[in-house]
């Protein structure tokens, strides 16, 4: 199923149709707004969704001697399989379609699955020895108004659910994952349509589906990428079978490079994949910050040639080494659920293809990556990228991904996606972008709305990583006086104007610090946050802050166990936060008054890995009740903190 996806190209420079927010420019007086003035909010165009349900495995008639133990070994061995086969059909409903597709009548809901994201639990035998049911869970993406779209049915007691169909393949079937060779490329599961499959082959599952909590916006972690002083990125175009646009954008892009001030290694109709790097230097954070720009395409007649064994494997080969040494990757053509990037003719050779499968397994390093997956539906592919184990903690990897078609016009994506990375004001100065602003602009500009979401951000920097938080509370008359691209020079009140890191939310400032709105005193128009203090004076100091209580508590949980505590914070406790971090999987509960259970809390983030906090602004009882429930297969250790005032 490749979906038709007009390729998108690389360009970079000082102009877009988005310029780079510069705080130097135009800084005709910025003055701090009163909080509950503000009129703007952040917002993004998907979210996820947690998906849950029961289904069954049936050994073989061959398996009924088989001892009880050795039964349920075989059902713990099929159970991945039968995840993968869930995850096909569900993607093949939700999945947005097009007139051109096979299966446009069935579904349709502009969300996708998050392939490997899946969990299996609560294994039963039934009564005839060979019947097993299991409950199974698993993430999606998709439009923020999904539940308003998909037929979904409320219980009393507000559960949403949802009927899926689900095709009936057999164990040996379901186990043939080869790439290339799967079982779900076959009829009549490739395009699948359960009006067009004879219903003794289908089976009706019931999903229940409930929302996920949604990240705050971030900005990339420029301080980490910029950090050696070199920068290095590879751009990867896939081959296109629409108008060999990987031709036509690559050249667009050689001319916009050098016409943007990089040295170019060689004319373009001589440009070879080793022909080296175009290359420039940028101003970030003070510092002089070496940039180098590869690209890389199938070029016929050559060693990439997208027709040939050679060519693709070589598109490959290239595209792995920039995921093992290079911090910036952009793959710009076509993809797709369960087919990753798409680099050679596939009509033509089964080589050049870098499937999501594949991605667990290749070399990354440990550092800090960002990653553009720049094609259709490329959502499901975050996922495996966070079980390499060099991506594992999910701390040192960013990725952005489409939940739909990302299908654009002029390029304009994926040249505000470098331009947010290393582009610059006039001066060569590098102006940070958050995430925020720049998934805006990647939805402006596709032919319909691509829903584009960034993996890996709950750790990214809240207050600009190129500012300078010393630079706080020094007098000023403008920006430029605050020496650092991610300061501003901003006014308090009538009497006290002064520099201030840019910042999202309260927790990317300092003691005694806020992040408030700021905006133009002439134009009336919001520019942006920073940290200031509480008082809204420098001159003003406040007292200390209250004095702040702990408890702590360390373990461990197996799969599903679940361990109860309890604090008594006073009905009077202010900012009270749970966190927890830890090994491998455990999920955080909390609730007031009682015991959290399952289904009953006042706070369960259900986050991925044991890094998950929870928040109340003031107590809703005197005592607050705590539990630890394990998820992963593996035993989870966990570490306990909640702080209160």
């Amino acid at each position: 199923m490749r979906h038709t996806c007009l390729l998108l190209v690389v360009l970079l420079g000082c102009s877009s149709d988005h310029d780079i927010v510069d705080p130097y420019a135009a800084d005709d007086g910025l003055t701090v707004v009163l909080p509950g003035k503000e009129d703007n909010f952040f917002a993004k165009s998907a979210r996820e969704y947690l998906v849950e349900g029961r289904t069954e495995i049936v050994l073989d008639d061959a398996d009924a001697d088989l001892s009880d133990s050795e039964k349920l070994e075989k059902v713990k061995r099929l159970i991945p399989y039968k995840q993968v086969a869930i995850a096909w059909f569900l993607n093949s409903y939700v999945a947005p379609k097009d007139s051109k597709d096979k299966n446009a009548g069935y579904g349709g809901f502009k969300a996708l699955t998050k392939n490997g994201s899946y969990e299996d639990l609560r294994i039963s035998a039934l009564a005839d020895g060979l019947t097993y049911r299991f409950t199974f869970r698993q993430q999606l993406g998709g439009q923020l108004d999904l539940l308003e779209h998909l037929p979904v049915s409320t219980s009393a007691g507000g559960e949403m659910t949802f009927n899926l169909a689900v095709g009936i393949v057999s164990n040996e079937t379901m186990q043939k994952l080869d790439f290339n060779d799967e079982w779900y490329r076959d009829p009549p599961w490739k395009h699948f349509d359960p009006t067009k499959v004879s219903p003794e082959l289908l089976e009706t599952i019931e999903l229940s589906i409930e929302p996920q909590p949604r990240s705050d916006d971030a900005w990339p972690d420029y301080k980490r990428l910029f950090a050696d002083g070199e920068v290095t990125i590879g751009v990867h175009f896939g081959w296109d079978y629409n108008n060999a646009d990987h031709l036509k954008d690559s050249r667009r892009v050689y001319y916009h490079l050098k016409k943007a001030g990089f040295s170019v290694p060689d004319d373009y109709d001589l440009m070879t994949r080793k022909s080296g790097a175009f290359k420039r230097t940028i101003t970030a954070g003070g510092k002089p910050v070496n940039v180098e720009v590869e690209l890389f395409w199938g070029k016929p007649g050559t060693d990439t040639d997208p027709d040939t064994d050679k060519g693709g494997k070589n598109l490959e080969k290239d595209m792995y080494k920039s995921f093992a040494e290079r911090e910036v990757i952009v793959f710009s053509g076509h993809s797709g659920p369960f087919y990753g990037f798409a680099l050679a003719n596939w009509k033509k050779t089964d080589e050049g293809d870098l499937d999501d499968s594949k991605i667990p397994g290749m070399e990354m390093p440990d550092y800090y990556q960002i990653v553009l997956a720049e094609g259709c539906e490329t959502y499901g592919m975050g996922e495996a990228f966070f079980d390499n184990p060099a991506k594992s903690e999910r701390d040192n990897l960013d990725i952005i991904t489409t939940t739909t078609y990302s299908t654009a016009y002029d390029a304009l994506p994926v040249k505000d996606f470098l331009d947010a990375i290393i582009g610059t004001n006039d001066d060569g100065i590098h102006m940070a972008t958050t995430y925020g602003t720049l998934l805006g602009n990647l939805d402006y500009y596709t032919y319909e709305a691509a829903m584009y979401g960034v993996h890996g951000i709950d750790d990214n920097p809240l207050a600009n990583p190129l500012g300078d938080a010393t630079k706080s509370c020094d007098t000023c008359t403008a920006s430029s006086e605050c020496g650092a691209a991610g300061n501003v020079c901003v006014s308090l009140n009538t009497t006290e104007k002064v520099c201030a890191q840019e910042c999202l939310h309260d927790k990317g400032c300092g003691p005694n610090m806020v992040c408030r709105q700021f905006g133009s005193s002439s134009s009336g128009y919001l520019r942006g946050m920073a940290c200031v203090p509480k008082s809204l004076s420098c001159n003003v100091s406040l007292p200390p802050d209250p004095k702040t209580n702990e408890w702590k508590k360390s373990g461990e949980v197996k799969r599903y166990e679940m361990t109860q505590f309890s604090v008594d914070v006073g009905s009077s406790a202010r900012n009270i936060v749970v966190q927890m971090t830890g090994t491998n999987d455990a999920d955080l509960y909390t609730r007031f008054e009682a015991a959290p259970e399952k289904k009953k809390y006042d706070c369960r983030p259900y986050k991925y890995g044991s890094k998950e906090t929870c928040k109340y602004d003031k107590a809703k009882g005197i005592t607050l009740y705590i539990a630890v429930r394990g998820y992963s297969s593996k035993t989870s250790k966990y570490d306990l903190k909640v702080t209160w005032d």
